[in-house]
C-alpha cells in the first residue's frame, strides 16, 4: 500500500506524523512525505523519504499579528463555544484559517501532481496542512489527519469554526475536483482524554511517542551521558552562567526529610527544565523567574532557544526524566512529553492554541498556566512577574498535588494504544483489500 504524508513545516508539525510512518514501512507499505523544499532535510533526517513539491514564500506562512498575541480574555473551552466568542475574535479565528488556505493554495499544485503520479491509496496530513485534505479529494481515497497534542480538533477552514468551508478552500478544493464539504476520514489524536475537548469528529487516540528528529540510529544527548555516569561538558555543569559547580538546591532541603527518591539522606539537586520555541527566547519575566529559581540553588536545565547562546542540554523528552517541573510556551509536542515523564508543567502561554492546552492543564491539576501577555514588559515590571512565576514554580515544586495529577496524567498517555493499532486501523479506511 502507497501512504502518502505531507505537512508545511517540520519541527512541531512534522514529529508527530513520523512514528506513524515508520510503523507503515515496518508494516511492508510504501511511504513518502511531500513537504516544501525547505523541509524536505527535516524529513530526510527523520529516515523517511521526503518529496520536494516546491517553496512557500514567506508572506504566505508568516501568522496574523492578531494570532501570535491575542487580546483579551478568551472564553474557556472557546472551541466548542464559537457563540461565546466575539465577533473580534472570530475575526482573529478567519485570519488564522485564510493563512492556511493560503499555505494549502501554494503546496497544493505540485501536491496533488505528485499524488496523481505516484497514486497513493491513502493521504495522512498534519492538522494545519489542508492542502492533504485537497489531494485526497482529488484522489477520491481516503485522508487521515494528524493532530499534535492540542486540546481540540480546530477546524479554522470552516467558517466560524462550525460553519460551510471558507470561501478561498472551497474554490481550492472545487479547482482540483473535489467536494469542499470534505472532511478528513479519521483524526489520529496523542492528546491524553483528560486533557483533550470533545469533538464530533471521528478520532482515534494514539499514544504520543518522543522523537527528536533524527533517523532510529539515534545517540544520547550529553544530558543523557551524564546522567549514565559520563563526566558532563562544561555547559552542562548545574547552576547560572559563570558559576560552573553551583551545588544546587537539594531536594532533601525542600521538604526537610527526603530526596527526590522519597529516600532518607538523599542529596540529588532540585532540577527544572525550561524549554522556549521562540528563536528570541524567552520573555524578560521568565529569564527572571529562572534566575530566581536558580539562586535557590535549583538547577535549571535549558532546552531550545531558553538555552539563550549555550549548547541545549539535548531533546526535550530525554532532558524531563529526572526533572521536577516544566516551564514553557504550552506547545503540543512539550505538553505531551512532560505527560509522558509524569512532569508538573507551568505554562507561559503566548498564543491561542497554547493558552487553550496550559487552561486544560491547569484543569486537571498537572499544572500552571497564565497567559504571555499578562506579563509587564518593563525592566522593573518583568522583575516583578518574574518573582510570581518563581513562586508558581516553587509551587509545583512543593506541593505534592500536582505531581500526583502529572503522574495521573502520564499514566493515562501511557494506556493510550501505539502507532502499531494506528496501521491497521488506517488501512483499513483504504479497504479490506489492503
Amino acid at each position: 500500500m502507497r501512504v502518502l504524508f505531507t505537512t508545511w513545516a517540520s519541527g512541531a508539525h512534522l514529529v508527530p506524523m513520523v512514528p506513524l510512518a515508520r510503523a507503515l514501512l515496518e508494516a511492508g507499505h510504501q511511504v513518502r512525505v511531500a513537504v516544501p523544499s525547505e523541509c524536505a532535510a527535516a524529513v530526510a533526517r527523520t529516515g523517511l523519504v521526503p518529496v520536494q513539491i516546491g517553496a512557500l514564500p514567506m508572506a504566505v506562512v508568516r501568522p496574523p499579528d492578531a494570532a501570535r498575541r491575542p487580546r483579551g480574555i478568551w472564553p474557556t473551552e472557546w472551541p466548542v463555544r464559537p457563540a461565546a466568542l466575539t465577533p473580534e475574535q472570530h475575526g482573529v479565528l478567519r485570519a488564522c484559517g485564510d493563512r492556511q488556505v493560503r499555505i494549502a493554495e501554494a503546496m497544493a499544485q505540485g501536491l496533488v501532481a505528485f499524488a496523481r503520479c505516484w497514486q497513493p491509496e491513502l493521504v495522512v496530513h498534519d492538522a494545519g496542512a489542508y492542502a492533504g485534505t485537497v489531494a485526497a479529494g482529488a484522489l477520491g481515497v481516503p485522508a487521515v489527519g494528524q493532530l499534535w497534542g492540542s486540546a481540540a480538533v480546530l477546524r479554522l477552514d470552516r467558517q466560524r469554526l462550525e460553519g460551510p468551508p471558507l470561501p478561498g478552500y472551497a474554490r481550492l478544493m472545487r479547482r482540483y475536483g473535489a467536494d469542499p464539504a470534505r472532511e478528513p476520514d479519521l483524526w489520529l489524536d496523542p492528546c491524553p482524554p483528560s486533557l483533550a475537548l470533545p469533538s464530533r469528529a471521528r478520532r482515534l487516540p494514539v499514544r504520543f511517542v518522543p522523537h527528536d528528529g533524527t533517523s532510529p540510529d539515534e545517540t544520547p544527548s550529553p544530558y543523557e551521558a551524564r546522567r549514565a555516569g559520563a563526566r558532563p561538558g562544561r555547559h552542562e555543569q548545574p547552576g547560572r552562567p559563570g558559576r560552573p559547580g553551583h551545588p544546587g538546591l537539594h531536594a532533601a532541603a525542600s521538604n526537610g526529610r527526603h530526596g527526590p527518591d522519597g529516600g532518607p539522606g538523599r542529596s540529588r539537586p532540585v532540577r527544572v527544565c525550561a524549554a522556549w520555541d521562540d528563536a528570541g527566547g524567552p520573555p524578560d519575566a521568565v529569564r527572571a523567574a529562572l534566575w530566581a529559581a536558580e539562586a535557590r540553588g535549583v538547577e535549571v536545565v535549558r532546552v531550545g532557544s531558553a538555552a539563550e547562546g549555550r549548547p541545549p542540554a539535548g531533546p526535550l523528552h530525554r532532558v524531563l526524566p529526572g526533572c521536577r517541573a516544566l516551564l514553557h510556551q504550552g506547545g503540543g509536542a512539550a505538553v505531551l512529553a512532560a505527560a509522558m515523564a509524569g512532569v508538573p508543567q507551568l505554562v507561559v502561554a503566548p498564543r491561542l492554541e497554547h493558552q487553550l492546552n496550559g487552561a486544560r492543564l491547569a484543569r486537571a491539576g498537572a499544572g500552571m498556566y497564565l497567559p504571555a501577555d499578562a506579563l509587564d514588559a518593563t525592566r522593573p515590571g518583568a522583575r516583578a512577574a518574574g518573582a510570581r512565576l518563581a513562586l508558581d514554580l516553587f509551587a509545583l515544586l512543593e506541593q505534592p498535588s500536582y505531581a500526583a495529577a502529572a503522574h495521573a496524567l502520564r499514566r493515562e498517555a501511557l494506556a493510550m494504544p501505539g502507532p502499531d493499532k494506528a496501521v491497521k486501523a488506517v488501512t483499513r479506511l483504504a479497504g479490506p483489500a489492503v
